[in-house]
């Protein structure tokens, strides 16, 4: 295998890389056919905004590398082909992680994802109104002057100005009227060119979650993300279609979120390779075999078992899947021309070894209730444990009739539960043939 072809794979492979709409390497494991994460996502966002004639808001989660932002971007693409103005912001570049977050930093996002972002004197129609808007609002507001493109350079590059500006907005009266007045003026603008705003508020989950703090600390910062969706969720609101993505934390609080929002919180689950009492997944293994093989051909495999028993390792989360391959290039031999399962089984090792630091012994108590029956013990000391497992990727959600948890299966030798898994020999029996 030579440095081309590592180079080629590595590039196909990055684990936190998006994948935009008409790329080859895209896989929809969503099709009616398939439907292996339960409901489909993206369908359930887009026919909420296209059945409504008032302004929805829509609230999502779902682990980092779960496909959370190609979802977003398939589901812009296919509402942009229905006539709607689409607008996907990645807020998070954004945000900081500093201090806690408040719904005027989400507030302040959705401003600066309408500003234009080409030269404010070359625009017309829609973007010039809007960035008009928006100029004598800063202006006024905290006295930040420039043009639309130096404000909003300013502001999304500088995360300390963001925070000081949102920190004023907060301590000012009528702010959420006149951001929510700015919106409902874009969006009738929007709506003259016969096209309705949506708003994609992607990226805030990773930022403001107290993740390198203590307990307490951690708590402030997780109450402030529900203080936000909860009890200030009449600011979040606003005048047009807006979809958030949040931390997957907040599921633990869905239904007083819902109560609040368009429908239910939606939580992307990872594919599913395993059954709820721990059989293979027969479809689900193979979609995930297809999907990485959009991405590093076949060919490049002693096995197809091989794909079949890393994607069986991974869980269902195609991030992992990825860095098993990134592992794996990194180790073959230049004369080596295909992987084998001593590339996979190393690679998995190597993964593994990043999951098994760090994981304490109260998480380990904790899957071990959760793994007979898959279903998380809610009492309150573990609530603040779920937590952690989600955010630390150690616990997969899945959608099967109902959601339920379980493991990683990386984890699963930690555990004890090894003998639960497959062996290779099983696998490859029956999953040698995978066209």
């Amino acid at each position: 295998m030579d440095r081309e072809l590592k180079r080629r794979l590595v590039a196909n492979c990055k684990p936190d890389e998006p994948i935009e709409p008409g790329d080859p390497r895209h896989f929809d494991f969503d099709t009616p056919e398939l439907c292996l994460r339960g409901d489909p996502w993206r369908e359930w966002l887009s026919q909420a905004i296209d059945l409504n004639d008032s302004p929805t808001a829509q609230v999502v989660t779902g682990l980092r590398g779960s496909g959370k932002t190609t979802e977003l971007k398939q589901f812009e693409s296919d509402l942009s082909s229905r006539d709607y103005r689409v607008i996907l912001a990645d807020i998070g570049a954004w945000l900081s992680d500093t201090r806690p977050i408040v719904g005027e930093d989400l507030l302040l996002a959705a401003v600066l994802a309408i500003h234009p972002d080409g030269n404010p004197a070359g625009t017309s129609g829609w973007w010039k109104e809007t960035s008009e808007r928006i100029a004598k609002f800063f202006k006024s507001r905290v006295d930040l002057e420039g043009g639309a493109l130096g404000v909003k350079a300013k502001l999304t590059t500088d995360d300390t100005l963001f925070q000081k500006v949102a920190q004023r907005l907060r301590e000012a009266d009528g702010t959420r009227e006149e951001i929510h007045e700015i919106l409902a003026a874009a969006d009738e603008a929007a709506r003259r060119d016969s096209e309705g705003l949506v708003l994609i508020l992607d990226g805030a989950e990773k930022r403001a979650t107290g993740d390198f703090y203590g307990n307490h600390e951690r708590t402030t910062y997780h109450n402030h993300w529900f203080g936000a969706f909860i009890h200030n969720a009449r600011d979040l609101k606003l005048p047009v279609h807006v979809v958030y993505t949040v931390p997957p934390f907040m599921i633990r609080r869905s239904a007083e979120i819902a109560a609040q929002f368009t429908g239910e919180l939606g939580f992307l689950p990872m594919v599913r390779v395993l059954e709820h009492d721990g059989s293979v997944h027969a479809p689900g293994l193979e979609a995930m075999v297809r999907a990485l093989r959009l991405r590093v051909p076949a060919e490049h495999f002693e096995s197809p078992a091989i794909e079949a028993w890393l994607a069986l390792h991974s869980g269902g989360y195609f991030r992992d899947l990825l860095r098993f391959i990134n592992a794996m290039v990194l180790s073959i031999d230049g004369g080596q021309s295909r992987f084998t399962k001593q590339h996979a089984d190393a690679a998995i090792e190597r993964v593994r070894e990043s999951y098994r630091n760090g994981f304490i012994v109260e998480e380990k108590a904790v899957l071990r209730q959760l793994h007979p029956a898959r279903v998380f013990p809610e009492s309150e000391p573990n609530l603040a444990r779920m937590d952690a497992l989600l955010q630390g990727f150690k616990m997969f959600r899945y959608h099967n009739g109902k959601s339920w948890y379980d493991a990683h299966p990386l984890l699963w030798t930690e555990l004890n539960w090894a003998d639960g898994l497959p062996t290779f020999e099983k696998i490859e029996a029956e999953f040698s043939n995978i066209e």
